[in-house]
Protein backbone atom coordinates (compact mmCIF):
# COMPACT_ATOMS: atom_id res chain seq x y z
CA UNK A 1 0.00 0.00 0.00
CA UNK A 2 1.47 3.62 -1.28
CA UNK A 3 1.45 6.41 2.13
CA UNK A 4 -1.12 8.94 1.18
CA UNK A 5 0.52 11.61 -0.52
CA UNK A 6 2.87 9.67 -1.54
CA UNK A 7 2.87 8.38 -5.85
CA UNK A 8 2.76 4.34 -6.66
CA UNK A 9 6.49 3.60 -7.50
CA UNK A 10 7.39 4.90 -11.24
CA UNK A 11 9.69 1.48 -11.53
CA UNK A 12 12.80 0.17 -9.70
CA UNK A 13 15.53 2.07 -10.53
CA UNK A 14 13.93 5.31 -12.11
CA UNK A 15 14.34 8.48 -10.40
CA UNK A 16 12.20 10.51 -8.68
CA UNK A 17 10.44 12.78 -10.75
CA UNK A 18 11.52 16.04 -8.77
CA UNK A 19 15.09 15.00 -9.47
CA UNK A 20 14.09 15.92 -13.09
CA UNK A 21 11.81 19.03 -12.81
CA UNK A 22 15.07 20.34 -10.25
CA UNK A 23 17.22 19.43 -13.55
CA UNK A 24 14.90 21.81 -15.70
CA UNK A 25 14.51 24.20 -13.61
CA UNK A 26 18.42 24.98 -13.00
CA UNK A 27 18.53 24.54 -17.29
CA UNK A 28 16.63 26.86 -17.87
CA UNK A 29 18.20 29.98 -15.74
CA UNK A 30 20.00 30.93 -19.22
CA UNK A 31 16.61 31.18 -20.77
CA UNK A 32 16.54 34.88 -22.07
CA UNK A 33 12.98 35.15 -20.63
CA UNK A 34 14.57 34.61 -16.72
CA UNK A 35 17.69 36.35 -17.36
CA UNK A 36 16.67 39.54 -15.52
CA UNK A 37 14.34 38.13 -13.19
CA UNK A 38 17.51 36.66 -12.00
CA UNK A 39 19.64 39.50 -11.80
CA UNK A 40 16.47 40.73 -10.05
CA UNK A 41 16.95 38.20 -7.79
CA UNK A 42 20.32 38.47 -6.94
CA UNK A 43 20.34 41.90 -6.26
CA UNK A 44 17.11 41.32 -3.91
CA UNK A 45 19.08 38.53 -2.15
CA UNK A 46 22.07 40.87 -1.62
CA UNK A 47 19.69 43.44 -0.03
CA UNK A 48 18.09 41.03 1.99
CA UNK A 49 21.63 39.62 3.58
CA UNK A 50 22.22 43.76 3.89
CA UNK A 51 19.10 44.19 5.88
CA UNK A 52 19.77 40.90 7.81
CA UNK A 53 23.23 41.95 9.04
CA UNK A 54 22.65 45.66 9.71
CA UNK A 55 19.37 44.96 11.70
CA UNK A 56 21.37 42.55 13.52
CA UNK A 57 24.28 44.86 14.38
CA UNK A 58 22.28 47.34 15.51
CA UNK A 59 20.61 45.41 17.98
CA UNK A 60 23.58 44.52 19.07
CA UNK A 61 25.21 47.51 19.35
CA UNK A 62 22.45 48.64 21.29
CA UNK A 63 22.62 46.79 24.02
CA UNK A 64 23.97 48.84 27.16
CA UNK A 65 26.82 46.27 29.12
CA UNK A 66 25.26 47.70 32.22
CA UNK A 67 21.76 46.92 31.28
CA UNK A 68 22.89 42.97 31.23
CA UNK A 69 23.84 41.00 34.40
CA UNK A 70 27.58 40.67 34.47
CA UNK A 71 28.45 41.86 31.57
CA UNK A 72 30.60 44.69 32.63
CA UNK A 73 32.21 42.61 34.79
CA UNK A 74 33.22 40.20 32.29
CA UNK A 75 34.56 42.92 30.17
CA UNK A 76 36.66 44.05 33.70
CA UNK A 77 38.22 40.61 33.85
CA UNK A 78 38.77 39.87 30.09
CA UNK A 79 39.88 43.33 29.05
CA UNK A 80 40.99 43.48 25.92
CA UNK A 81 40.56 39.92 25.02
CA UNK A 82 36.26 40.34 25.42
CA UNK A 83 36.56 42.49 22.65
CA UNK A 84 37.80 39.62 20.52
CA UNK A 85 34.80 37.69 21.43
CA UNK A 86 32.20 40.02 21.54
CA UNK A 87 33.63 39.66 17.77
CA UNK A 88 33.22 36.13 17.26
CA UNK A 89 30.24 36.24 19.18
CA UNK A 90 28.59 38.68 16.46
CA UNK A 91 30.03 37.36 13.78
CA UNK A 92 28.16 34.09 14.82
CA UNK A 93 24.70 35.67 15.34
CA UNK A 94 24.88 37.29 12.17
CA UNK A 95 25.16 33.96 10.35
CA UNK A 96 22.55 32.25 12.72
CA UNK A 97 20.66 35.39 11.88
CA UNK A 98 20.79 34.60 8.08
CA UNK A 99 20.57 30.86 8.27
CA UNK A 100 17.49 30.85 10.01
CA UNK A 101 15.30 33.83 8.48
CA UNK A 102 17.17 33.94 5.01
CA UNK A 103 14.35 31.58 3.69
CA UNK A 104 11.35 33.08 4.82
CA UNK A 105 12.22 36.92 3.97
CA UNK A 106 13.11 35.75 0.31
CA UNK A 107 10.00 34.16 -0.31
CA UNK A 108 8.71 37.97 -0.39
CA UNK A 109 10.85 39.24 -3.31
CA UNK A 110 9.80 35.17 -4.77
CA UNK A 111 6.06 36.48 -4.76
CA UNK A 112 7.18 39.47 -6.57
CA UNK A 113 8.42 37.53 -9.68
CA UNK A 114 6.78 34.16 -9.75
CA UNK A 115 4.16 35.33 -12.64
CA UNK A 116 7.11 36.04 -14.52
CA UNK A 117 9.14 32.61 -14.24
CA UNK A 118 5.84 30.64 -14.30
CA UNK A 119 5.06 32.24 -17.56
CA UNK A 120 8.72 31.36 -18.88
CA UNK A 121 8.04 27.78 -17.54
CA UNK A 122 5.08 27.12 -18.65
CA UNK A 123 6.05 28.41 -22.43
CA UNK A 124 8.28 26.33 -22.70
CA UNK A 125 7.38 22.91 -20.79
CA UNK A 126 3.61 23.44 -21.12
CA UNK A 127 2.62 24.99 -24.11
CA UNK A 128 -1.15 24.18 -24.21
CA UNK A 129 -1.18 25.15 -20.40
CA UNK A 130 -3.88 28.18 -21.45
CA UNK A 131 -4.23 31.33 -19.64
CA UNK A 132 -3.46 31.46 -16.19
CA UNK A 133 -5.29 33.35 -12.98
CA UNK A 134 -3.87 36.51 -12.43
CA UNK A 135 -3.56 37.40 -8.77
CA UNK A 136 -3.78 41.31 -7.67
CA UNK A 137 -0.52 42.34 -6.03
CA UNK A 138 -2.05 43.29 -3.11
CA UNK A 139 -3.29 39.47 -2.22
CA UNK A 140 0.22 38.32 -3.27
CA UNK A 141 2.13 40.54 -0.64
CA UNK A 142 -0.47 39.60 1.70
CA UNK A 143 0.19 35.63 1.58
CA UNK A 144 3.66 36.20 1.43
CA UNK A 145 4.10 38.65 4.47
CA UNK A 146 1.69 36.35 6.28
CA UNK A 147 4.08 33.67 5.74
CA UNK A 148 7.37 35.37 6.65
CA UNK A 149 5.88 36.47 9.36
CA UNK A 150 5.07 33.12 10.47
CA UNK A 151 7.80 31.34 9.52
CA UNK A 152 10.14 33.79 11.77
CA UNK A 153 7.83 33.90 14.65
CA UNK A 154 8.13 29.81 14.27
CA UNK A 155 12.13 30.07 14.13
CA UNK A 156 12.45 32.70 16.92
CA UNK A 157 10.12 30.56 19.13
CA UNK A 158 12.34 27.81 18.31
CA UNK A 159 15.72 29.01 18.71
CA UNK A 160 15.90 27.39 22.26
CA UNK A 161 15.83 24.47 20.94
CA UNK A 162 17.63 25.04 18.20
CA UNK A 163 20.52 25.77 20.61
CA UNK A 164 19.59 22.50 22.91
CA UNK A 165 20.39 20.58 19.96
CA UNK A 166 23.39 22.08 18.81
CA UNK A 167 24.46 19.56 21.05
CA UNK A 168 23.16 16.72 19.23
CA UNK A 169 24.06 16.99 15.75
CA UNK A 170 22.15 16.13 13.43
CA UNK A 171 18.97 16.53 15.07
CA UNK A 172 19.22 20.46 14.97
CA UNK A 173 19.52 20.65 11.07
CA UNK A 174 16.86 17.87 11.05
CA UNK A 175 14.70 20.19 12.93
CA UNK A 176 15.49 23.17 10.63
CA UNK A 177 14.84 21.71 7.47
CA UNK A 178 11.74 19.99 8.27
CA UNK A 179 10.34 23.02 9.97
CA UNK A 180 11.40 25.31 7.12
CA UNK A 181 10.42 23.15 4.45
CA UNK A 182 7.75 22.21 5.49
CA UNK A 183 6.77 26.31 5.42
CA UNK A 184 8.34 27.19 2.55
CA UNK A 185 6.68 23.79 0.48
CA UNK A 186 3.58 25.21 1.01
CA UNK A 187 4.42 28.68 0.83
CA UNK A 188 5.71 28.40 -2.89
CA UNK A 189 3.40 25.27 -3.43
CA UNK A 190 0.35 27.98 -3.11
CA UNK A 191 2.60 30.53 -4.99
CA UNK A 192 2.40 28.59 -7.53
CA UNK A 193 -0.99 26.36 -7.61
CA UNK A 194 -3.18 29.64 -7.07
CA UNK A 195 -1.89 30.78 -10.59
CA UNK A 196 -4.34 27.43 -11.83
CA UNK A 197 -6.75 26.52 -9.18
CA UNK A 198 -8.94 28.33 -6.87
CA UNK A 199 -7.77 28.29 -3.45
CA UNK A 200 -9.81 25.56 -1.80
CA UNK A 201 -9.16 23.17 -4.44
CA UNK A 202 -5.12 24.14 -4.74
CA UNK A 203 -5.42 23.74 -0.58
CA UNK A 204 -7.07 20.06 -0.85
CA UNK A 205 -4.33 19.06 -3.52
CA UNK A 206 -1.33 20.08 -1.36
CA UNK A 207 -2.92 18.14 1.69
CA UNK A 208 -3.41 14.91 -0.93
CA UNK A 209 -0.16 15.45 -1.50
CA UNK A 210 1.59 16.88 1.51
CA UNK A 211 4.33 14.34 1.65
CA UNK A 212 5.44 15.51 -1.49
CA UNK A 213 5.06 19.55 -0.87
CA UNK A 214 7.25 18.72 2.00
CA UNK A 215 9.93 17.06 0.16
CA UNK A 216 9.88 19.76 -2.52
CA UNK A 217 10.51 22.48 0.63
CA UNK A 218 13.44 20.69 2.07
CA UNK A 219 15.21 20.65 -1.32
CA UNK A 220 14.05 24.84 -1.66
CA UNK A 221 16.13 25.09 1.77
CA UNK A 222 18.63 23.36 1.43
CA UNK A 223 19.44 25.09 -1.75
CA UNK A 224 18.54 28.43 0.06
CA UNK A 225 21.53 27.65 2.94
CA UNK A 226 24.23 27.30 0.76
CA UNK A 227 26.48 30.29 0.14
CA UNK A 228 26.19 31.73 -3.80
CA UNK A 229 23.76 29.19 -4.35
CA UNK A 230 21.02 30.70 -2.23
CA UNK A 231 21.31 33.94 -4.43
CA UNK A 232 19.53 32.27 -7.26
CA UNK A 233 17.82 29.45 -5.10
CA UNK A 234 14.72 31.84 -5.04
CA UNK A 235 14.39 32.15 -8.81
CA UNK A 236 15.10 28.05 -8.93
CA UNK A 237 12.41 27.47 -6.40
CA UNK A 238 10.00 29.28 -8.21
CA UNK A 239 10.57 27.60 -10.97
CA UNK A 240 10.74 23.84 -9.77
CA UNK A 241 7.75 24.24 -7.66
CA UNK A 242 6.06 25.55 -11.10
CA UNK A 243 6.98 21.48 -12.46
CA UNK A 244 6.32 20.20 -9.37
CA UNK A 245 2.11 21.58 -9.14
CA UNK A 246 1.69 20.57 -12.98
CA UNK A 247 3.23 17.16 -11.74
CA UNK A 248 0.45 17.26 -8.80
CA UNK A 249 -2.45 18.19 -10.79
CA UNK A 250 -1.91 15.62 -13.28
CA UNK A 251 -1.53 13.03 -10.85
CA UNK A 252 -4.67 13.87 -9.12
CA UNK A 253 -7.52 14.12 -12.02
CA UNK A 254 -9.35 16.11 -9.79
CA UNK A 255 -7.13 19.20 -10.50
CA UNK A 256 -5.98 18.05 -13.97
CA UNK A 257 -5.93 21.04 -16.22
CA UNK A 258 -7.97 20.32 -19.43
CA UNK A 259 -5.23 20.43 -21.37
CA UNK A 260 -3.07 17.87 -21.93
CA UNK A 261 0.46 18.97 -20.45
CA UNK A 262 2.97 18.73 -22.84
CA UNK A 263 6.75 17.77 -21.52
CA UNK A 264 5.32 16.78 -18.19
Amino acid sequence: MVARGLPCPAGKGKPDPMIKYLGKSIRQLTDPRLSHVLLFGVLSALVIFAGLWTATWWALAAIDPDSVWGLSTLMGWFGDAFDWFAGIAFTGALLLVTFLMFPAVVTIVVGLFLDRVAEAVEARHYPDAGVARRQPLVEVLGTTTRFAAITILLNLLFLPVYLILSFLPPFNLVLYYLLNGYLVGREYFELAAFRRLPPVQAVRLRRRFRARVLLAGVILVFFMTIPVVNLIAPVIGAAFMVHVTRDLMRRWPATAPAAEDSGA
